[in-house]
């Protein structure tokens, strides 16, 4: 039995208080509100089957996201360029293929030159086929093909995905080298990696460490023991490898997440600092993705990175379970300066999980729109406006059935921010001022008073296709100044900007 002493009482009394106005605030945090804009922003409402997320990602260089659309083997895919406006317009360039995905990459830090692969299936392996690789000229926007020209066609597969990255032993840091992934064959599996070696030229390598011959056939990049070099993250087998030599990819999986933990059915996979802490946690996104796995529920998982092992916090966090997800994409939706998720689902409506703070999310449903006979793929989270809120690029349809086809929406967030407990600033990164990197998988810290954030250059979600955003959204709550920005590139090198006003873009870096 505890005895209260009458002047232990209005120190309980505050707590009781204290705790009482955190729930408030709690559950007074706004919810974000979205609009379907897609045809006033200029795109085409289409019935046609999908392949993977829209890839997200400034290809002319002018500061605002482009969009490239993958309509799997129907018809032409897409590219669509930011006019700045909300509008977008339809470039004339267009491959029609049976396409898997898009994924793009600045050229060198000695360029404004962006280029983007185009992964393209193979027949069930019977007539594999490599990537195509287009480069964008940033002052007209004509796009060329160039795999042939650069060397990146001398291996082929069933095409789905690539990761970017140094896997030379640090030799180039500044160009990067490529992994490109593949489904299983009717022959076994492959995947093949090529060493820039010289800023335009690639040469095939042979990948050692078992990563060459695994059935998994997407990828994205983590750092899951915060040592500033990116770990591979493989599904839909969760997979976790080191780099550990020149094309050499070590296994790490059992020695990092739980034991037991479900494996099978990762169809995307979002990196998420969602406790503030300053490493990276991991969303999975799962579903049955094939035939061969058995028809069961595959529930999502929430990782805590703690120290550079994983812990499976999905019941304390209230992750829902019994859904259908099919993406994810992460982003601060309203603004307070927690990272929210949004799950895509395969036949139900997709629904958002708002971070609450303290380690759990709240459910939120019917926050975007999609037909009943459409599936629901996957989405990108992006401030495609730049006007401080997250707004969704979504991909509706089903893989393989046009029945269930769909199309690429946007929805734009019209969040109320004039209350200002919504604030934020946009972090547009660039180049150290030795140009010795690219910004490709940069880290950025923003301090807000007690605010601490952590982002990466990249892609806020991956399933097939990955984004490549360079400019960053932080939303900072009621706070009116940021008082740091830290940018610690992928080889080391630290650029630091301070004492900035919220509400605008930012530039930290070189910005030819």
């Amino acid at each position: 039995m505890i005895t209260l002493s009458s002047k232990s009482l209005p120190r309980l009394l505050q707590l009781l208080l204290a705790t009482a106005l955190i729930s408030i605030a709690i559950a007074l945090k706004p919810d974000p509100e979205f609009s379907d804009v897609t045809q006033a922003a200029g795109i085409a409402i289409t019935r046609l089957k999908k392949y993977g997320a829209p890839s997200v990602v400034d290809l002319d260089r002018d500061g605002y996201p482009d969009m490239l659309f993958c309509h799997h083997d129907q018809t032409f895919e897409e590219l669509y360029f930011n006019n700045r406006d909300g509008t977008f317009t339809k470039a004339q360039w267009g491959i029609h293929h049976d396409t898997h995905g898009f994924n793009a990459y600045p050229v060198s830090p000695d360029t404004r030159t962006m280029r983007f692969s185009m992964s393209v299936g193979g027949n069930f392996g019977r007539d594999p086929n490599p990537p195509f690789v287009f480069e964008v000229n940033p002052f007209t926007r004509a796009v060329t093909r160039i795999d042939a020209a650069v060397g990146l066609d001398q291996a082929g597969g069933r095409g789905r995905s690539a990761v970017y990255l140094d896997l030379s032993g640090g030799r180039h840091p500044q160009w990067l080298d490529v992994i490109y992934t593949n489904a299983q064959a009717l022959n076994g599996s492959s995947q093949f990696a090529y060493e820039n070696v010289d800023g335009n030229k690639f040469a095939l390598r042979h990948l050692k460490g078992g990563f060459e011959t695994s059935d998994n056939s997407l990828a994205m990049v983590t750092d899951v023991d915060g040592d500033g070099a990116v770990e591979i993250v493989a599904m839909w087998r969760f997979t976790m490898y080191k780099v550990t030599g020149e094309f050499e990819l070590t296994d790490i999986t059992s020695s990092v997440i739980p034991p037991g933990m479900p494996r099978t059915g990762v169809i995307a996979v979002a990196e998420i600092d969602f406790d503030n802490d300053g490493d990276f946690d991991l969303y999975l996104a799962r579903h049955r993705v094939g035939p061969w796995l058995p028809d069961i529920a595959y529930d999502d998982i929430l990782l805590e990175n703690r120290n550079g092992k994983y812990v499976d916090v999905s019941n304390r966090a209230g992750i829902p379970k019994g859904t259908l997800s099919h993406g994810v994409t992460v982003g601060d939706f309203n603004n307070d300066g927690w990272v929210d998720i949004y799950v895509a689902q395969y036949t139900e409506p997709d629904f958002m999980l708002m971070n609450q703070g303290d380690g759990t999310f709240r459910r939120v449903d019917d926050v975007t729109t999609r037909p009943k006979n459409t599936r629901g793929d996957n989405a990108v989270a992006v401030d495609y406006d730049l006007d401080g809120r997250l707004d969704i690029i979504s991909s509706q349809g089903d893989h393989n059935d046009v029945e269930y086809g769909g199309s690429y929406k946007i929805f734009r967030n019209i969040l109320d921010m004039s209350a200002g407990e919504s604030n934020y600033l946009n972090v547009r990164v660039g180049l150290p001022w030795d140009r010795s990197v690219t910004p490709m998988h940069a880290v950025v810290l923003l301090n807000a008073g007690n605010l601490w954030l952590s982002r990466r250059v990249g892609s806020p979600g991956t399933e097939v296709s990955n984004s490549y955003l360079e400019n960053l959204h932080f939303g900072i709550g009621p706070r009116t100044m940021v008082d740091v920005v830290y940018v610690k590139f992928s080889n080391g090198y630290v650029v630091v900007r301070r004492n900035m006003r919220h509400g605008q873009t930012v530039l930290v870096g070189l910005h030819p």
